[in-house]
Formats: C-alpha cells, structure tokens, sequence
C-alpha cells in the first residue's frame, strides 16, 4: 500500500509531465508501405467477423473479396473485430475465434464460422492480406460477454454510486439483451476482469502469431463510476482515503494512474507473445457540450497518462454527433491528444445498431469528411489517417463515396 500510495502523492504533486517521445509505426510489409508514401496517408476499413451480420455466415470468400477490393483501391490497413455484443446486434453475441481456454468458452459465439477449428479461415485472410500489402489489426473491447461469470467468479463491473450499472436496461429489452448488458462492463479494478482480460488477449494473440498488432477498446470509467468494492478498495489502497472522502480533482488523477497502469500491464502481454505487434487504443470523443478534457478525464483517459503507455497510435472517434461541427470538434479532440499519434475511427453506417443512436450518414458526409481529412493531414503530421466503420453494414453508395474520394 505504502509504495502504491507513494506513487499517487509523486503524480499528484508533478502535474503530471507529459512524454514527448516519438511513436512508431512498423508497416507489415514493403508494398504497404510503399502504398503508404505514395498517399500520405492510412486508408481502410474496420469491419467485423459478426457483429451487424445479421444471419449472414462471413466466411473466407467474403473478407478475400474485400482485400482485393481495398488492394484495387489503394488501402492499406484492415481492422477486424473479433466479438459481437448482443446488446447492440442481438443476433450475433460472443467470441468469434476459436478458443483454447476453457474459461472462455462460456462466451464463445457458436454461430459464427470463425469460432470452429474446422471452419477457421481468418488465419488464411492474415496471410493474404500480407501478401497484398495490407495491414492487418484485431480490435478488442474491455468488455465482457454472457458467460463472464461463469469463467471468472467474483468479476465485477462499472458500478454508480447507487450500485446500478452504467449502462440503464430498456423496458422492452429481451432477457438475452438484459443478461448482455449486465455482463458488458467490467471494471478493471476487479482483479477478475484483468485475468479475464489477459486470458481474452493471449488466446488470440498466440492463434494469430502474424497479426500486425491489436486495438483496444476501453478500459474507461465514466462520470459516475466506478464505485464498486473492488475499486473502493483500490483507492483507499493506492490514497489512504475513502473514496467519498477524496476530492474531485484527486478522484479523476487516481482514474487515470489506474487506467495507465491496467493498459501498461497489457501492453506488456501483447509484447511477449510478439514484440513486433503494434498496439493502438481507442480514446478521444468529440463530446456534445465542448468539454472533451472532461470527458476523457472521467473516463480516466487523460493524455498525460495514456502517453506513458507506449501507444503506436490510437484512434479518436468521428461518429457525427456534433453534425455540422463534426470536423471542428475532431480537430480540438486530435489537439487534445497531442504528442499521441492518431488513426480516425470513422463511422459511415446508414443505419444505426439497437441501443446504438447516432445520425445516419449518406455519401456527401463520407465525400465531406474524407475531403476535410486529406486537407488536415497536410497541416498535421500526427494524423495518420482514417478507417472507415462498419464495412459489413454500408450501403453501395457510400462504399462507393470512400473508394472515389480516397484516390
């Protein structure tokens, strides 16, 4: 506790100095990056096993003519989500490779090819990719899935001050969605949910050896957590104080000590199984009402601390939510994050997930924001470019609007 304690009174009284270091970025192979130079930029979608399927069975034809599609036009990064959540798109929930340790296996997603040995074909899309000069990423939440409690009791989730969860239930929610949601958030002062998370990592790290790296999604607090027993614990442990007794401003430095280390901790297991990995992590939101340094000092994703962890890059968000200030407030969010080095997380769906409200987006938006972004990029050296989500669920259109506003 004391050296703990020690190191919060060290962070507390420096402010916090921010690394300046330079990041780097390791393309995965020499045609890449030669298509990289050449534009000036990192094009490519984030697209998913399951997720937004539907009753599609992705498979290895689908995601091969995509790679030819992205080589055809100059795109050079392909991110993959390896999970769906069912509170979002209630037919595909689960993990979608296939795990080897059994207390994963609770939350495997039975329905989705990738997730048996005989009909694993994601291995063959890595290989591909490659040999067209295409970066290939993983992207995996902090999150768990139904059957988290089976595999690690005792795990403990983003909890308010009242005990509810984060995340409300809605009144017509099935009991699949209510038992998703419950199960969503875990929080990583629970030592359980670090063991779940470490498990999650390994698993598919060591199956796909010849990745180019990981994305993370979360850890994150929110404004009004997390006030569960593991983390009330947490903080009398690293402070000497009662939560309730520790003042705001320490409350939001204690946030981010603790999502620092969580994300150093992982860092260091993804490095172990490859040291080229890369790893990246998704922090930045344009909020609504300006304050996007108090949104992510909430969340515990101050820049000051995620700086230290060693990020290749990481990926701000651009979901429309400020519509016509979308542009204007991504920038304040790339600002924001200096010195990090950041990949845009660009939503251009049409139509909206369950429990997931956000404007549709139509072709002149995906015309404007690729004009806006090739502009910026001239003028900031940080920006290394976008991808474009969620690729399983775009209409024509808008696919088209990428590939013709890219070139």
């Amino acid at each position: 506790m004391l050296q703990n304690r020690r190191q919060f009174l060290k962070v507390m009284g420096s402010g916090l100095a921010c690394w300046a270091g330079s990041l780097n970025v390791y393309p995965c192979s020499l045609s890449g990056k030669n298509l990289r130079d050449k534009r000036n930029m990192i094009f490519g979608w984030t697209t998913c096993l399951t997720y937004q399927t539907g009753d599609r069975k992705l498979g290895y034809e689908y995601f091969s003519h995509l790679l030819d599609e992205m080589k055809a036009h100059g795109m050079t990064r392909l991110i993959v989500m390896m999970a769906s959540h069912g509170y979002f798109s209630p037919g595909n929930h689960g993990l979608a490779w296939p795990v080897k340790n059994p207390k994963l296996k609770p939350q495997l997603d039975e329905s989705a090819l990738n997730a048996h040995e005989e009909t694993e074909f994601f291995s063959r899309i890595i290989e591909k990719a490659h040999n067209l000069g295409i970066e290939v990423f993983i992207e995996i939440k902090y999150l768990g899935m139904i059957g988290v409690r089976e595999g690690y009791p005792g795990i403990e989730f983003l909890t308010q001050p009242d005990g509810r969860y984060t995340h409300k239930v809605a009144p017509d929610a099935s009991d699949f969605e209510r038992n998703a949601i419950e199960a969503m958030h875990i929080c990583c002062d629970s030592k359980p949910a670090q063991h779940y998370m470490r498990d999650k990592i390994r698993d598919v790290l060591e199956r796909y050896k010849k990745l180019d790296g990981i994305v993370l999604e979360h850890p994150s607090y929110s404004r009004a957590s997390c006030y569960c027993q593991s983390s009330r614990q947490k903080v009398l442990h690293d402070t000497g104080k009662d939560m309730h007794d520790l003042g705001p401003e320490a409350l939001l430095q204690w946030k981010s000590i603790r999502i620092q280390d969580t994300l150093i901790d992982l860092k260091n297991l993804v490095k172990s199984i490859n040291p080229q990995f890369e790893y990246g992590f998704y922090t930045g939101v344009p909020a609504t009402d300006g304050d996007i340094a108090g949104y992510q000092a909430h969340r515990g994703h101050r820049t000051e601390t995620l700086s230290q962890v060693g990020f290749d890059f990481v990926m701000p968000y651009c979901e429309g939510r400020n519509r016509d200030k979308e542009t204007e407030m991504v920038e304040k969010v790339i600002d924001h994050l200096t010195p990090l080095k950041c990949y845009l997380h660009t939503t251009i769906r049409r139509d909206m997930p369950r429990n997931y409200p956000l404007p549709p987006k139509g072709p002149e938006y995906v015309r404007n924001i690729i004009e806006w972004a090739k502009e910026y990029s001239k003028t900031n050296d940080r920006f290394l470019g976008m991808t474009f989500f969620n690729e399983v669920k775009i209409p024509d259109e808008n696919r088209q609007a990428v590939y013709d506003s890219i070139g």
